[in-house]
Protein backbone atom coordinates (compact mmCIF):
# COMPACT_ATOMS: atom_id res chain seq x y z
CA UNK A 1 0.00 0.00 0.00
CA UNK A 2 2.57 2.30 0.97
CA UNK A 3 4.81 1.05 -2.23
CA UNK A 4 1.65 1.75 -3.78
CA UNK A 5 1.19 5.18 -2.40
CA UNK A 6 5.04 6.58 -3.54
CA UNK A 7 4.47 5.60 -7.02
CA UNK A 8 1.44 7.45 -7.34
CA UNK A 9 3.65 10.51 -6.02
CA UNK A 10 6.00 9.60 -8.27
CA UNK A 11 3.54 9.30 -11.26
CA UNK A 12 2.25 12.72 -10.29
CA UNK A 13 5.27 14.11 -10.20
CA UNK A 14 6.51 13.07 -13.46
CA UNK A 15 3.29 14.30 -15.40
CA UNK A 16 3.64 17.47 -13.71
CA UNK A 17 7.36 17.44 -14.77
CA UNK A 18 6.59 16.81 -18.27
CA UNK A 19 3.70 19.22 -18.43
CA UNK A 20 6.31 21.96 -17.25
CA UNK A 21 8.97 20.89 -19.81
CA UNK A 22 6.30 20.39 -22.44
CA UNK A 23 5.01 24.48 -21.54
CA UNK A 24 8.66 26.15 -22.14
CA UNK A 25 9.20 25.10 -25.85
CA UNK A 26 5.20 25.88 -25.97
CA UNK A 27 5.40 29.54 -24.54
CA UNK A 28 8.81 29.88 -25.77
CA UNK A 29 7.35 29.85 -29.20
CA UNK A 30 4.16 32.04 -28.08
CA UNK A 31 6.73 34.53 -26.73
CA UNK A 32 8.22 34.34 -30.37
CA UNK A 33 5.28 34.83 -32.33
CA UNK A 34 4.37 37.48 -30.14
CA UNK A 35 7.36 39.30 -30.82
CA UNK A 36 7.27 38.87 -34.24
CA UNK A 37 3.62 40.84 -33.74
CA UNK A 38 4.72 43.35 -31.74
CA UNK A 39 7.37 44.41 -34.43
CA UNK A 40 4.44 44.10 -37.25
CA UNK A 41 2.08 46.05 -35.15
CA UNK A 42 5.17 48.85 -34.83
CA UNK A 43 5.63 48.88 -38.33
CA UNK A 44 1.84 49.19 -38.58
CA UNK A 45 1.49 51.66 -36.60
CA UNK A 46 4.53 53.71 -38.15
CA UNK A 47 2.91 52.96 -41.52
CA UNK A 48 -0.29 54.68 -40.29
CA UNK A 49 1.51 57.51 -38.77
CA UNK A 50 3.26 58.11 -42.35
CA UNK A 51 -0.35 57.74 -44.06
CA UNK A 52 -1.95 60.37 -41.65
CA UNK A 53 1.41 62.29 -42.84
CA UNK A 54 0.23 61.61 -46.22
CA UNK A 55 -3.32 62.07 -46.12
CA UNK A 56 -3.09 65.62 -43.99
CA UNK A 57 -0.04 66.67 -46.86
CA UNK A 58 -2.55 65.75 -49.36
CA UNK A 59 -5.33 67.84 -47.91
CA UNK A 60 -2.74 70.58 -47.87
CA UNK A 61 -2.01 70.35 -51.70
CA UNK A 62 -5.94 69.57 -52.38
CA UNK A 63 -6.54 72.98 -50.75
CA UNK A 64 -4.05 74.85 -52.63
CA UNK A 65 -4.80 73.88 -55.50
CA UNK A 66 -8.16 74.87 -55.07
CA UNK A 67 -6.98 78.18 -54.28
CA UNK A 68 -4.91 78.67 -57.31
CA UNK A 69 -7.57 77.46 -59.44
CA UNK A 70 -9.63 80.52 -58.13
CA UNK A 71 -7.03 82.48 -58.18
CA UNK A 72 -6.71 81.48 -62.26
CA UNK A 73 -10.05 82.08 -62.55
CA UNK A 74 -9.87 85.56 -61.13
CA UNK A 75 -7.24 86.38 -63.73
CA UNK A 76 -9.21 85.14 -66.52
CA UNK A 77 -12.03 87.15 -65.72
CA UNK A 78 -9.69 90.35 -64.86
CA UNK A 79 -7.72 89.69 -68.00
CA UNK A 80 -11.25 89.48 -70.20
CA UNK A 81 -11.91 92.67 -68.45
CA UNK A 82 -8.73 94.11 -69.87
CA UNK A 83 -9.13 93.11 -73.58
CA UNK A 84 -12.12 94.77 -73.20
CA UNK A 85 -11.25 97.46 -72.44
CA UNK A 86 -7.78 97.38 -74.78
CA UNK A 87 -10.41 96.92 -77.60
CA UNK A 88 -12.64 99.96 -76.86
CA UNK A 89 -9.71 102.13 -76.12
CA UNK A 90 -8.51 101.04 -79.54
CA UNK A 91 -11.88 101.66 -81.23
CA UNK A 92 -11.83 105.21 -79.72
CA UNK A 93 -8.27 105.66 -80.21
CA UNK A 94 -8.96 104.68 -84.12
CA UNK A 95 -12.13 107.35 -83.88
CA UNK A 96 -10.16 109.73 -82.66
CA UNK A 97 -7.38 109.03 -85.55
CA UNK A 98 -9.98 109.44 -88.31
CA UNK A 99 -11.65 112.76 -86.79
CA UNK A 100 -7.70 114.08 -86.26
CA UNK A 101 -7.12 113.10 -90.07
CA UNK A 102 -10.47 114.88 -90.84
CA UNK A 103 -9.75 117.50 -88.79
CA UNK A 104 -6.10 118.25 -90.18
CA UNK A 105 -7.27 118.00 -94.03
CA UNK A 106 -10.33 120.67 -92.68
CA UNK A 107 -7.41 122.66 -91.71
CA UNK A 108 -4.92 122.24 -94.52
CA UNK A 109 -7.71 123.21 -96.40
CA UNK A 110 -8.77 126.41 -94.46
CA UNK A 111 -4.45 127.54 -94.09
CA UNK A 112 -4.66 127.31 -97.68
CA UNK A 113 -7.44 129.49 -98.67
CA UNK A 114 -6.25 131.62 -96.31
CA UNK A 115 -2.51 131.61 -98.07
CA UNK A 116 -3.99 132.27 -101.44
CA UNK A 117 -5.98 134.97 -100.15
CA UNK A 118 -2.35 136.43 -98.72
CA UNK A 119 -0.57 136.00 -101.64
CA UNK A 120 -3.01 137.74 -103.68
CA UNK A 121 -3.40 140.63 -101.03
CA UNK A 122 0.78 140.70 -101.75
CA UNK A 123 0.97 139.79 -105.26
CA UNK A 124 -1.87 142.00 -106.76
CA UNK A 125 -1.10 144.73 -103.82
CA UNK A 126 -4.07 146.08 -102.41
CA UNK A 127 -6.19 147.29 -105.50
CA UNK A 128 -9.22 144.85 -105.11
CA UNK A 129 -9.96 145.75 -101.61
CA UNK A 130 -9.22 149.41 -102.85
CA UNK A 131 -12.07 148.91 -105.55
CA UNK A 132 -14.18 147.75 -103.51
CA UNK A 133 -13.71 150.50 -100.98
CA UNK A 134 -13.89 153.21 -103.82
CA UNK A 135 -16.65 151.98 -105.15
CA UNK A 136 -18.61 153.30 -101.86
CA UNK A 137 -21.56 155.39 -103.01
CA UNK A 138 -20.89 157.42 -99.69
CA UNK A 139 -19.03 157.41 -96.70
CA UNK A 140 -21.25 155.70 -94.73
CA UNK A 141 -20.94 153.05 -96.97
CA UNK A 142 -16.76 153.17 -97.20
CA UNK A 143 -17.46 152.53 -93.48
CA UNK A 144 -19.18 149.49 -94.11
CA UNK A 145 -17.36 148.05 -96.62
CA UNK A 146 -14.56 148.39 -94.70
CA UNK A 147 -15.46 147.21 -91.73
CA UNK A 148 -16.84 143.79 -94.06
CA UNK A 149 -13.73 143.08 -94.81
CA UNK A 150 -12.30 143.22 -91.80
CA UNK A 151 -14.88 140.73 -90.23
CA UNK A 152 -13.87 138.61 -93.67
CA UNK A 153 -10.31 138.41 -92.64
CA UNK A 154 -10.86 138.32 -88.40
CA UNK A 155 -13.68 135.04 -89.34
CA UNK A 156 -10.77 133.36 -91.57
CA UNK A 157 -8.10 134.19 -88.82
CA UNK A 158 -10.92 132.61 -86.10
CA UNK A 159 -11.74 129.51 -88.00
CA UNK A 160 -8.33 128.77 -88.74
CA UNK A 161 -7.89 129.09 -84.62
CA UNK A 162 -10.88 127.08 -84.15
CA UNK A 163 -9.81 124.02 -86.38
CA UNK A 164 -5.75 124.63 -84.91
CA UNK A 165 -7.51 123.98 -81.46
CA UNK A 166 -9.82 121.18 -82.37
CA UNK A 167 -6.88 119.49 -83.97
CA UNK A 168 -4.79 119.89 -81.31
CA UNK A 169 -7.89 119.17 -78.84
CA UNK A 170 -8.35 115.64 -80.86
CA UNK A 171 -4.39 115.27 -81.14
CA UNK A 172 -4.48 115.45 -77.01
CA UNK A 173 -7.62 113.37 -76.57
CA UNK A 174 -5.85 110.44 -78.84
CA UNK A 175 -2.64 110.76 -76.71
CA UNK A 176 -4.70 110.12 -73.74
CA UNK A 177 -6.40 107.67 -75.40
CA UNK A 178 -2.87 106.09 -76.30
CA UNK A 179 -1.97 105.97 -73.02
CA UNK A 180 -4.40 104.24 -71.47
CA UNK A 181 -3.78 101.29 -73.68
CA UNK A 182 0.19 101.68 -73.17
CA UNK A 183 -1.03 101.49 -69.32
CA UNK A 184 -3.99 98.26 -70.23
CA UNK A 185 -1.11 96.98 -72.08
CA UNK A 186 0.95 96.69 -69.04
CA UNK A 187 -1.85 95.25 -67.19
CA UNK A 188 -1.88 92.54 -69.60
CA UNK A 189 1.63 91.52 -69.97
CA UNK A 190 1.10 91.64 -66.22
CA UNK A 191 -2.06 89.30 -65.50
CA UNK A 192 -0.47 86.71 -68.40
CA UNK A 193 2.88 86.75 -66.51
CA UNK A 194 0.96 86.05 -63.89
CA UNK A 195 -1.12 83.81 -65.25
CA UNK A 196 1.81 81.91 -66.36
CA UNK A 197 3.55 81.95 -62.86
CA UNK A 198 0.33 80.05 -61.33
CA UNK A 199 0.06 77.38 -64.40
CA UNK A 200 3.66 76.48 -63.54
CA UNK A 201 3.01 76.29 -59.87
CA UNK A 202 -0.23 74.06 -60.76
CA UNK A 203 1.75 71.96 -62.99
CA UNK A 204 4.48 71.14 -59.92
CA UNK A 205 2.02 71.03 -57.63
CA UNK A 206 -0.57 68.11 -59.38
CA UNK A 207 3.24 66.61 -60.01
CA UNK A 208 3.79 66.52 -56.11
CA UNK A 209 0.54 65.56 -55.36
CA UNK A 210 0.76 62.53 -57.76
CA UNK A 211 3.70 61.77 -56.62
CA UNK A 212 1.99 61.61 -53.14
CA UNK A 213 -0.89 59.57 -54.12
CA UNK A 214 0.94 57.40 -55.60
CA UNK A 215 3.23 57.00 -52.34
CA UNK A 216 -0.52 56.73 -50.48
CA UNK A 217 -1.58 54.10 -52.68
CA UNK A 218 2.05 51.89 -51.72
CA UNK A 219 1.11 52.97 -47.95
CA UNK A 220 -2.20 51.37 -47.73
CA UNK A 221 -0.96 48.15 -49.47
CA UNK A 222 2.17 47.76 -46.85
CA UNK A 223 -0.78 48.23 -44.22
CA UNK A 224 -3.09 45.56 -45.57
CA UNK A 225 -0.10 43.26 -46.23
CA UNK A 226 1.42 44.27 -42.68
CA UNK A 227 -2.06 43.97 -41.18
CA UNK A 228 -3.01 40.10 -42.69
CA UNK A 229 0.75 39.18 -40.93
CA UNK A 230 -0.45 40.82 -37.96
CA UNK A 231 -3.90 38.84 -38.38
CA UNK A 232 -1.98 35.64 -39.16
CA UNK A 233 -0.03 35.53 -36.32
CA UNK A 234 -3.14 36.27 -33.79
CA UNK A 235 -4.58 32.95 -34.96
CA UNK A 236 -1.23 31.31 -34.42
CA UNK A 237 -1.08 33.15 -31.00
CA UNK A 238 -4.21 31.94 -30.20
CA UNK A 239 -3.79 28.24 -31.86
CA UNK A 240 -1.30 28.18 -28.88
CA UNK A 241 -3.09 29.33 -26.04
CA UNK A 242 -3.96 26.13 -23.81
CA UNK A 243 -8.07 25.67 -25.16
CA UNK A 244 -8.17 22.95 -22.21
CA UNK A 245 -9.03 23.80 -18.81
CA UNK A 246 -11.53 25.72 -17.21
CA UNK A 247 -10.59 28.70 -18.13
CA UNK A 248 -11.89 31.44 -15.65
CA UNK A 249 -13.93 29.85 -13.35
CA UNK A 250 -16.27 32.39 -11.27
CA UNK A 251 -14.99 35.85 -10.73
CA UNK A 252 -11.45 36.59 -10.89
CA UNK A 253 -9.49 37.96 -7.73
CA UNK A 254 -8.34 41.88 -7.73
CA UNK A 255 -4.72 42.23 -9.52
CA UNK A 256 -3.52 45.17 -6.83
CA UNK A 257 -2.79 44.68 -3.32
CA UNK A 258 -4.61 47.97 -2.14
CA UNK A 259 -4.17 50.81 -1.72
CA UNK A 260 -5.85 52.00 -5.26
CA UNK A 261 -8.02 53.54 -7.80
CA UNK A 262 -9.79 52.92 -11.27
CA UNK A 263 -7.42 55.85 -12.89
CA UNK A 264 -9.21 55.06 -16.09
CA UNK A 265 -11.71 52.62 -17.84
CA UNK A 266 -12.36 50.48 -20.59
CA UNK A 267 -13.35 51.25 -24.08
CA UNK A 268 -13.09 54.71 -26.13
CA UNK A 269 -11.13 57.40 -24.10
CA UNK A 270 -9.25 60.25 -24.89
CA UNK A 271 -5.57 59.67 -25.63
CA UNK A 272 -3.51 61.03 -22.94
CA UNK A 273 -0.59 61.33 -25.05
CA UNK A 274 -2.32 62.91 -28.23
CA UNK A 275 -5.70 64.05 -26.88
CA UNK A 276 -7.63 61.62 -29.89
CA UNK A 277 -10.11 59.51 -28.85
CA UNK A 278 -8.71 55.75 -29.00
CA UNK A 279 -9.77 52.69 -27.99
CA UNK A 280 -8.32 51.51 -24.44
CA UNK A 281 -8.86 47.77 -24.46
CA UNK A 282 -8.12 47.62 -20.73
CA UNK A 283 -8.56 49.55 -17.13
CA UNK A 284 -5.87 51.41 -15.71
CA UNK A 285 -5.45 50.57 -11.49
CA UNK A 286 -3.89 53.82 -10.48
CA UNK A 287 -1.69 52.85 -7.14
CA UNK A 288 -0.07 55.28 -5.06
CA UNK A 289 3.98 54.62 -5.92
CA UNK A 290 5.27 51.68 -7.15
CA UNK A 291 5.25 49.64 -3.75
CA UNK A 292 1.88 47.81 -4.68
CA UNK A 293 2.53 44.10 -5.74
CA UNK A 294 0.72 43.04 -8.73
CA UNK A 295 -1.37 39.90 -7.93
CA UNK A 296 -2.04 36.85 -10.41
CA UNK A 297 -5.94 37.12 -11.01
CA UNK A 298 -6.41 33.66 -11.39
CA UNK A 299 -4.63 30.17 -11.40
CA UNK A 300 -2.42 29.67 -14.67
CA UNK A 301 0.94 29.39 -15.87
CA UNK A 302 2.99 32.45 -17.00
CA UNK A 303 3.16 32.73 -20.94
CA UNK A 304 4.79 35.83 -21.59
CA UNK A 305 7.33 37.77 -18.88
CA UNK A 306 9.18 40.62 -20.87
CA UNK A 307 9.05 44.22 -21.99
CA UNK A 308 6.38 43.89 -24.55
CA UNK A 309 5.68 47.17 -26.80
CA UNK A 310 3.83 50.14 -25.17
CA UNK A 311 3.07 47.81 -22.22
CA UNK A 312 6.41 48.37 -21.27
CA UNK A 313 7.17 45.37 -18.58
CA UNK A 314 4.55 43.24 -18.90
CA UNK A 315 3.03 39.49 -17.70
CA UNK A 316 0.34 37.50 -19.69
CA UNK A 317 -0.96 34.68 -17.81
CA UNK A 318 -2.59 31.63 -19.81
CA UNK A 319 -5.81 30.21 -17.78
CA UNK A 320 -6.64 27.67 -20.18
CA UNK A 321 -9.98 27.80 -22.04
CA UNK A 322 -8.45 30.20 -24.38
CA UNK A 323 -8.50 33.06 -21.74
CA UNK A 324 -5.63 35.05 -20.42
CA UNK A 325 -4.93 38.02 -18.52
CA UNK A 326 -2.31 40.91 -18.92
CA UNK A 327 -0.46 42.93 -16.94
CA UNK A 328 1.53 45.85 -17.88
CA UNK A 329 3.52 48.78 -17.20
CA UNK A 330 5.22 47.03 -14.40
CA UNK A 331 8.53 48.16 -12.79
CA UNK A 332 9.48 44.40 -11.52
CA UNK A 333 8.52 40.95 -12.85
CA UNK A 334 8.72 38.06 -10.48
CA UNK A 335 7.75 35.36 -12.70
CA UNK A 336 9.46 33.70 -15.55
CA UNK A 337 7.80 32.03 -18.90
CA UNK A 338 6.38 28.45 -18.09
CA UNK A 339 5.74 29.07 -14.19
CA UNK A 340 2.35 27.67 -12.79
CA UNK A 341 0.76 30.53 -10.46
CA UNK A 342 -1.82 30.94 -8.39
CA UNK A 343 -4.69 32.85 -7.69
CA UNK A 344 -3.74 35.73 -5.13
CA UNK A 345 0.43 35.14 -5.99
CA UNK A 346 2.65 38.45 -6.26
CA UNK A 347 4.36 38.11 -9.77
CA UNK A 348 5.38 41.45 -9.75
CA UNK A 349 5.16 45.68 -8.63
CA UNK A 350 3.08 48.38 -10.10
CA UNK A 351 5.10 50.49 -12.59
CA UNK A 352 5.40 53.10 -14.92
CA UNK A 353 7.41 51.39 -17.90
CA UNK A 354 6.28 51.60 -21.66
CA UNK A 355 3.68 54.00 -22.74
CA UNK A 356 2.48 55.87 -19.46
CA UNK A 357 2.27 58.79 -17.70
CA UNK A 358 1.72 57.47 -14.11
CA UNK A 359 2.39 54.39 -12.01
CA UNK A 360 -0.24 51.84 -12.40
CA UNK A 361 -1.06 48.48 -13.42
CA UNK A 362 -2.60 48.25 -16.85
CA UNK A 363 -5.18 45.14 -16.44
CA UNK A 364 -6.77 43.05 -19.44
CA UNK A 365 -8.91 39.93 -19.84
CA UNK A 366 -8.75 37.83 -23.22
CA UNK A 367 -10.74 35.33 -24.29
CA UNK A 368 -9.78 34.07 -27.19
CA UNK A 369 -12.27 31.32 -27.93
CA UNK A 370 -15.44 34.00 -27.48
CA UNK A 371 -16.64 36.30 -30.19
CA UNK A 372 -15.36 39.63 -29.80
CA UNK A 373 -17.00 42.91 -28.26
CA UNK A 374 -15.28 45.07 -31.16
CA UNK A 375 -12.95 44.99 -34.31
CA UNK A 376 -10.41 47.14 -35.25
CA UNK A 377 -10.59 49.09 -38.37
CA UNK A 378 -8.65 46.76 -40.45
CA UNK A 379 -10.99 43.89 -39.32
CA UNK A 380 -8.68 41.85 -37.08
CA UNK A 381 -11.05 40.87 -33.60
CA UNK A 382 -10.49 42.41 -30.22
CA UNK A 383 -10.76 39.96 -27.71
CA UNK A 384 -10.17 41.39 -25.14
CA UNK A 385 -13.33 42.19 -22.72
CA UNK A 386 -14.04 44.84 -19.72
CA UNK A 387 -11.94 43.43 -16.81
CA UNK A 388 -14.88 45.15 -14.63
CA UNK A 389 -16.99 42.46 -15.61
CA UNK A 390 -14.79 39.60 -13.63
CA UNK A 391 -14.87 41.15 -10.34
CA UNK A 392 -16.90 40.69 -7.10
Amino acid sequence: MRRFKLMSLLAVVLVLIFLTVEAVPVYASLQGLEQKKEEIDRRIKREQGNLKQYRSREAELSDELDRLDRRLEQLQTELTRVNREIGATEEEINRAEETLAATEAELAGKEELFKRRLRAIYEQSAVPYVDVLLGASTFSDFLTRFNNLKIIAANDQRLIEEVTAERDRIQQMKEKLEGEKNRLDGMRRQILGSEAELERTVTSRKAVMGELQQEIVRNIEEIKKLEQDSERLENEIRSLINPGGSGISGKLGYPVEPPTRISSGYGWRSDPFTGISSWHGGIDIGTYGMANYILAAENGQVSLARWYSDYGNCIIIDHGGGTATLYGHLSSIQVSVGQAVSRGQRIGRAGTTGRSTGVHLHFEVREYNRAPVRYYPNGTPDYRNNPMNYFN
